[in-house]
């Protein structure tokens, strides 16, 4: 083996690894409740309050599925999983609030959810594009980045309250081109989807709100995501209550299909083969995404090949979870193999290929042995 290819294997293989996430929610863990005073019975109530909000968070849940044993044990004795918390004094609706900031520890509420059967959301979520068109009777109006703050901020906290990273389109002259307010209020899918192309999302929320009466909203909802729609209504007596219903019901939805389930998830290694890594910067891309995967504790290159890489991952969640959080990037595309592990050995042992013409056996003695890659359990293409 030439000097150079030497040092560049060894190089990949004691290269230190970091992770590196794309669409990374922060503060999954972390709550702020406001409180009237900084008396114990007070802090109690908060910190119960804080939990919660983070294990609806965390398992994407709303509250009356996180009803079970195990919850409501945690949310008993909330001080078993605090990390660290601190009183601010903040400015909320013009006016000085005292509240409570709360960190818990990770480890310990994954694992309240986990032994009750219940799924934990990471923090790398899928990208959801809200058309969200209001009818105040007054006309329709849809909201938009440039909203007023009294109409975009409570759909916007809500999100953040359940860690939905959320965006409300620009609405510009492109997006105008498009879309109309009129076919966000029909929800017609093909323009709506054609018209959300451009931000690249992994979901697609279509809201329709119109008000009933002086404190009545009704809402209909619609949420896109790879082929499937799903539609549920709500009422409530105020915007902020409707627009929680689309995001509660958005959270939910898309935790079933991406968080990690305790029931479905085995732990293990999953063989993850990358093809198209030319070099040593992307290889450490590479490594470094997949180390970076929610549920992945461990990513170390198990074979390099010319044309590919396999990656041996140790995980907590099994194949399907680590498959899944590979959809929620940009880094690997799947790649369909051209040939399996099986195909490529039985042709290296000299199996007869009734597609290939006959040879001289004297010749195949001479002929190089093609040695087969190991089998993998995922394969993928580096998007370059």
């Amino acid at each position: 083996m030439p000097l150079r290819l030497l040092l560049l294997l060894s190089a990949l293989f004691l290269l230190p690894l970091s992770p590196a996430r794309a669409e990374v929610v922060q503060g999954l863990y972390a709550a702020t409740i406001p409180v009237s005073d900084q008396e114990r019975d007070t802090r109690t109530r908060a910190l119960t309050d804080a939990l919660r909000e983070v294990l609806m968070r965390v398992s994407g849940r709303d509250l009356l599925t996180l009803m079970e044993p195990g919850v409501e044990t945690a949310l008993a004795l909330p001080t078993r999983y605090v990390q660290r918390y601190r009183y601010e004094t903040r400015e909320i609706d013009g006016k000085r609030q005292l509240v409570l900031q709360v960190d818990f520890d990770p480890q310990a509420v994954n694992k309240v959810l986990r032994e009750s059967g219940l799924p934990v959301w990471g923090r790398n979520r899928p990208g959801v594009l809200a058309w969200v068109a209001v009818d105040d009777r007054r006309g329709r109006k849809l909201l938009t980045n440039d909203s007023p703050a009294n109409l975009r901020g409570p759909i916007m906290a809500e999100a953040a309250r359940r860690g939905l990273p959320l965006r409300l389109p620009l609405y510009d002259l492109t997006d105008r081109a498009r879309l109309t307010v009129a076919d966000v209020w029909g929800n017609f899918e093909d323009r709506i989807l054609d018209a959300s192309q451009r931000y690249q999302p992994k979901a697609v929320l279509v809201g329709r709100i119109y008000k009933t009466g002086r404190h009545r909203w009704r809402s209909r909802w619609t949420l896109y995501n790879e082929g499937r729609r799903d539609d549920w209504e709500g009422e409530g007596t105020s915007l902020a209550s409707v627009f929680g219903q689309g995001i509660a019901g958005s959270a939910m939805l898309l935790a079933e299909r991406y968080a990690q389930a305790a029931e479905v998830s085995q732990p293990g290694v999953v063989r993850v083969r990358v093809l198209g890594i030319p070099g040593l910067p992307e290889y450490t891309r590479v490594i470094r995404y997949l180390a970076g995967l929610d549920g992945v504790t461990r990513a170390a290159p198990e074979e390099i090949r010319p044309d590919s890489v396999l990656f041996s991952l140790v995980t907590r969640n099994g194949q399907l979870a680590v498959a899944r959080a590979i959809e929620l990037g940009h880094t690997l595309i799947p790649e369909v193999p051209a040939m399996t592990g099986s195909e490529a050995t039985s042709l290296a042992a000299g199996v007869p290929n009734p597609d290939q013409p006959a040879t001289d056996p004297s010749q195949d003695a001479a002929s190089p042995v093609t040695i087969a890659p190991l089998p993998a359990d995922l394969v993928y293409r580096l998007v370059p």
